[in-house]
This record gives C-alpha cells, structure tokens and sequence, in this order.
C-alpha cells in the first residue's frame, strides 16, 4: 500500500513536471519571431523616397503674425468600406472626400488602416472582398490622392480588416498590395521637408505574418525583421523637428518584438503615436482613448472611426508646438444610411461649421515637454489660431476666463502651392491672429480661452482651449474612465501574467496538492469523518457568533463580533473547499480533470482552416495557448492567451463547484443545519453553472466551428472537447444524480 502511494505521487508529479517543462518550450518557440537569432539575415526594405533636412535649416522665426510655419494634416481611420453594410463606412469616406478634404486642404492626409471591412454578409466570417477594393481605388483615382503633392499627400496603411483571411503578403488575397497608395505592407517613411523643418511619419505594420480569419486577429505584433525597419526608418528620421509614429494598433494591444534596441528606446524620438482599431469602443468607455506616455516622452492618441462615427482628427503644427482638433463630419445623422452600398455617389460638399484650432497657446493637457519649445508660448506676440470654414468669416470673438480681448482678430492666412507649376494643389493655412501679452497670465495657473466664430452663413463654432504659461504647469486629462486606462495598459504582460498565475493556482491547488495530499493519508475515511467534525464545529460557532451579535446593542462590540463572523465564515469556505478537494481528487473524475488541465499547457486549445482561402494544408493552424503555429512557423499573437484563459476559467470555475457537487452535505453541515436543500446545489445554481460553460466554452466552440471548419472540433482539446466534458460531467452531477437531502446517509456521529 504504501509502495503504491509512493508510485501515485512519483507519477503526478513527474507527469506534471515534464507537461510544464513541454509547455514552457513551446512557450520559448512561439516567441522565437520576435526576438533576432545570430543566423537571421538583415532585412532589407525597398528603397523610399526620403527627404533630407539641410545642415543649416534655419530654426523657426518668433511668434508673431506670420503663416510661415505651420505644417497641417489630417488623420483618420477605420473606414470599412463595406458591400453588405447599408449605413456608414463608404458614404461617410466620399462625404469625408468631398467636403473635409478640400475643406481643411493640409499637407498631408493619414489613413491608419481598415480600409475595407472584409466580411461576408452575414457579418460573420471574414473574407477579403475585391469590390470593396476596387471602390477604395476608385475613390483614391477619382479624388487624385495618390498623385498630389507628387506621391507625398496621401498615405494609407493596413488594419487587420485588411490582413483577414490573407495568408502572406505575397498571396492574391492581398488586395492592399494592388488597390492602395502605399502599396508596401511593411509600412512606409515619408518625410515632408519645409523651409521650417522636416517631419517624418513612420508607419509600421502590426498585421500577423498569416492574416487569420476572424474571431483571431484582433491584436498585432512586430517580429524581429519588422523592428530592424522600424529601427532604420527611426535612424533616418533622427533629424527630424518632429516624428510621427503611425499603426493601426495601439500600443496596448501590441507584441513588440527586438532587434538591436527595444520599442521603448525608439519609440523616444517619435513626438506623437497616431492609432486606430479600437473604433470608440462601448458605453461611452473609449471616447477619449489617449494617453500620455509620461517615460518615453510621446503622445499615443487614438482616433475614433469613420466608419459608424464619422471622425477626423486635424494636426497642426505650429512654431513646432503639435495641436489637434477632432471634428465629425456635418449628417444629417450619424452613421448615415447607405442603401446604395458600393453604388453611392456623393457629388456636393455640404455645409460644413466653421473648424477651429487653436496654435498659441497651446492646449495645456497635450504639452510634449521632451520634444516641444514651449517657451516660445511666453514669448509670443499673437494668440494664433487656424479657422477653417466654407464660407466668408463674420465675426471671431476671443476671450481669456471671460474677459473679451479688446483687439479683434485679423487674417494673416494663406494658400501655399507646395509644387511649382500645380496651381490647382495647395495647402491652406487660414491663420488669424489676436495681440496679446502673455506676461499677464504667466502666473502658474490655468486659463480658459475661448473663441467663437461665425461665418456669413450663420455656421457657428466654438473652441475651448485651457492654458497654463508657468513652468512646470501640466493639467491631467483625467480621461480613465472614457479610454486612457486602457491606452496606458500592457496587455501583453497582463495576459501573459494572469493566464501563467491562474493556471499555476487552477493545476496546483484545485488538482495536483489535494491528489498529493490524499494519496499522503494513512486513513481517508477517519481523515474525512474527522474534518466533517472540525466544519460542523466551525458552522457552530458561526451561527453562536450571530446570536451574539443580535442580543449585543454596543456599537463597538457589534463591529467585533461582524468581524469575527466574517473571519468565521472564510475559514468554513476555506477548509469545506479543501475537503471537497481531496474527497474529489479520490474520484474518477480527478484524472480526465487533470488531463485536461496539462492538454492546456501542452496540446493545441484548437486546430483548423485559420486561413480558409489558402490553398491546401497551407491555411490550417493550430492555436496553443502561447500562440498560432501554421505552415512551420509561429504567430505570437496575444489572441490565443485570451482563448487559453477563458479555458483557464472554465475549468478553475468546473474544478470548485464539482468537488462541492459530489461531496455529501453532512460534511460540511451537521444534521440541524439541514433543513433544506445547501444553497450551492440550488436550481438556480445549476442552471448559472449551465449558462457558465455555455457563454465561455460553447460559443467559441459554435463560433470556431461556424469560420474554422469541423477540424477545430475534432482537434479542439482545449475548447471543443472541454466544453463537451464539462457539458456531461454537469449533467451527471446536477441532473441525473439525485440531489434531495433524502439522497445522503447522514450519521449520527455528525451531531
């Protein structure tokens, strides 16, 4: 007996220890893409266009009434062209075109991704559709993007709508390869040299290497080829007044690889991280999702789509001081109904408010200490402000904490034609300017400054611009709770720690130490009947404590006893559950638990057609907990860590209520106690624990089946074959086995 005991032990934790040696080795290689081996060649990226600050570019001229430097550009993402959506993506896109482009004229306008929505029409399975490209291209031609400013106006970049269902960037399904302006499905550096200075926008890439198919690919990654471009573009930037770091991820939710240096170290040179993806997210939760990245020194501000929300965000650059402002496009409703689909037109701008941008002084919530002038502010002459509008100005009123200025504003605006010999391409610069004396509110508080402008239309708008001149005068944005909390997280290192914590503590504490623990007793049953004593006894000092408290009227006393009753009841949940515990480690039911729980750490949680338009075997993957392993090599996307913990959870929430199910009410109630059925074995609780696996395990496993074919069943050890487990071992437990109090043998050595 006691030779059997040692062999069970030996066995469990052998077994244990080499399934998470296995797991950790696959963990190593599924992150192997991100980090450069000494064999790896360099990574050569096509040759671009670049422009080149002269060794003796003047610094920018004083701040005073002149438009001779200021660069302006426009921002925008997550258009979604869509051939099934009748509302919203293309119409806002042609209206966006139509009206806001001409409208603002900057120097450059920035599309990060999710171009085209990439879906059937049932809005289920993601497929790449070339009609919805094709009327991208169509509207980049029609409205001359690509050719303006000779290739330096317009810049577009891939979303993971764009890379769904696209197995390489070499393959037939990337349209963004063919239908784009950019092309280039690394990214691109584009420099846009000025009289004033130069600035860089560097795009990366985030997409996967293999472009899943939804519900995967929702967040990105850059490998180790990727960092090296990202590290050259950043080198040919260095010069730069200022650099604009560009993906359709945010930084939350992306991996980022090494080559030489980490993104944290390139990522310092960069003024402003322009993003997408996240669209405004729900309830209000992502209406400002911007961050401050305080340690690096830069800006990460996400822009909301426009695709259901109708958004674009205007950049301008002033004297080197970067302010923005969000405007939404002038609908009659937003989104917009679009019966039409890729048939629309749109062949009028409509009227649009005036848009104003305040340049000096500049907004006190976004100041870039690290890579802005901001003394220029307290030297300027002019509060500067750009005001663009469809109609001539009527009137521009300015106040300071609701003192009107007593100069009016003046024009001191321009169009400048950016190539000699195009008359018809120009970038407006709309200054108006009003003198102040920014002396008098150098104070180290905050101000308030206003401006109102109407134009001959009657189109009213209103800007508020809160400002501070003292030094070392910051405002907090005090966005947490509309989206900053999720701009400032590391989901990478969030998922990865608490999918690591929750499996150790599910594997330890609910399977392996209580196994330990009874194949280690000489006698279970004296164990077990001594242990119903210890929880009877507990229950009766618990219900003595409540007595107590209801004859005491002495405030003090009764917080005491509150106390002590709750220190009571955690130790009867503590000590039942680990009863329930090791009674269940003795059960049948211990090892396809156990089983389950090493398969998630070394079997493949699913496997299937990931990619359904590749040809063959090329688009079947498997999907570990540590990543995506298809066509011999890894995808260390985070995706797979959401999938990993959602069977974590499942089997950790299985693992505590079956234990409890099976034991016997007598052990951790006396007889007095059961005059009805334990509260844990209700109905209600038995239908949650249904509902439970249901939402966590059965529809990803309807959802996997419906976009990843019935291999993903088949091979589903994590997901599809725990979800029927769990579904059988429920309904043994909760509905074919009685559940009356009538069922269990209560002796009478319990009283």
């Amino acid at each position: 007996m006691l030779k059997h005991r040692i062999a069970n032990t030996a066995g469990i934790v052998a077994a244990t220890l080499l399934c998470w040696l296995y797991g950790l080795h696959l963990y190593r290689s599924a992150n192997q893409p991100l980090y450069r081996s000494a064999s790896q060649p360099l990574y050569s990226p096509p040759p671009q266009p670049a422009a080149h600050a002269p060794p003796s570019a003047p610094a920018p001229a004083p701040m005073r009434d002149s438009s001779d430097s200021i660069l302006t550009f426009i921002h925008a993402s997550d258009v979604h062209i869509s051939k099934f959506v009748p509302k919203g993506g293309l119409v806002h896109f042609l209206h966006f075109m139509q009206t806001s482009v001409p409208l603002i004229s900057p120097r450059a306008l920035i599309v990060t991704g999710d171009l085209t929505d990439g879906k059937d029409k049932h809005r289920l399975i993601s497929q790449q559709q070339p009609e919805e490209w094709l009327k991208y291209a169509e509207v980049l031609e029609r409205h001359k993007l690509r050719a303006r400013f000779n290739g330096t106006f317009y810049r577009d970049q891939r979303g993971n709508h764009d890379c769904f269902n696209v197995f390489s960037a070499d393959s037939k399904e990337n349209y963004f390869k063919q239908y784009s302006a950019a092309k280039d499905s690394s990214g691109y550096l584009l420099q846009i040299q000025e009289p004033f200075g130069l600035y860089s926008f560097v795009a990366t890439d985030g997409c996967p290497a293999h472009g899943f198919a939804r519900p995967l690919n929702f967040f990105g990654y850059l490998d180790a080829p990727s960092m090296q471009l990202l590290e050259q573009r950043m080198d040919a930037a260095k010069d730069s007044n200022h650099t604009f770091l560009l993906n359709h991820y945010p930084v939350s939710t992306m991996l980022y690889g090494r080559h030489s240096r980490p993104f944290k170290a390139l990522v310092e040179r960069a003024s402003v991280f322009l993003c997408g993806h996240l669209h405004e997210l729900v309830g209000g939760i992502g209406r400002q999702l911007q961050a401050y990245k305080a340690s690096e020194g830069y800006w990460e501000l996400e822009i909301g789509d426009m695709k259901e929300h109708a958004v674009y965000r205007v950049f301008a650059v002033d004297h080197d001081l970067v302010s923005f402002v969000d405007v939404r496009l002038p609908l009659s409703t937003i989104p917009l109904s679009n019966p039409a689909l890729l048939d629309a037109r749109v062949e009028e701008a409509l009227p649009h408010p005036p848009v104003i941008l305040v340049t000096n002084p500049k907004d006190a919530r976004y100041l870039l200490p690290k890579h802005e002038p901001l003394e220029r502010m307290r030297t300027s002459s002019f509060i500067r402000m750009l005001v663009w509008t469809d109609a001539p100005v009527s009137s521009i009123t300015v106040t300071i904490d609701g003192h009107r200025l007593p100069h009016p504003a003046a024009y001191r605006g321009r169009e400048r034609q950016v190539v000699e010999g195009r008359a018809d391409e120009t970038v407006k610069v709309p200054l108006w300017v009003v003198p102040w004396d920014p002396a008098q509110y150098d104070d180290a508080r905050v101000h308030q400054l206003q401006v109102t402008v109407v134009d001959e239309m009657g189109k009213q708008s209103t800007s508020l611009t809160p400002f501070a001149l003292g030094r070392d005068v910051s405002i907090p944005l005090n966005n947490d709770a509309r989206g900053g909390w999720i701009m400032q997280q590391d989901f990478a290192s969030m998922f990865r720690i608490s999918g690591f914590i929750s499996y150790i503590i599910m594997a330890l504490c609910l399977l392996v130490i209580p196994r330990l623990y009874y194949a280690a007793l000489p006698n279970y049953a004296s164990w077990l009947s001594d242990r119903a004593v210890l929880h009877h006894k507990q229950q009766a000092l618990t219900h003595h404590l409540f007595a107590l408290l209801q004859r005491d009227a002495n405030i003090f006393a009764r917080s005491k006893l509150l106390l002590a009753i709750l220190a009571a009841k955690a130790r009867f949940v503590v000590w039942t559950q680990f009863t329930a515990q090791v009674h269940f480690s003795s059960s049948w039911l211990f090892w396809p638990s156990y089983l389950f729980a090493m398969s998630i750490c070394v079997l493949p949680l699913f496997a299937g057609r990931l990619i359904p338009s590749a040809a063959g075997s090329d688009g079947i993957g498997s999907v570990y907990a540590y990543g995506i392993y298809m066509a011999g090599e890894w995808s260390p996307l985070l995706d797979s860590w959401t999938y990993a913990l959602a069977s974590i959870v499942s089997l950790a929430v299985l693992l505590v209520y079956l234990p409890a199910a099976i034991a016997p009410p007598h052990m951790f109630y006396s007889p007095r106690a059961l005059t009805k059925r334990p509260w844990y074995r209700s109905v209600a609780i038995r239908v949650a624990m249904l509902v439970f696996i249901f939402v966590y395990l059965g529809i990803p496993v309807l959802m996997t089946l419906y976009t990843y074919g019935w291999e993903s069943v088949v091979f589903g050890y994590g997901k599809a074959w725990l979800f029927i487990a769990s579904s059988v071992a429920l309904y043994m437990v909760d509905w074919r086995l009685p559940v009356s109090l009538s069922s269990y043998e209560v002796p009478a050595a319990s009283t």
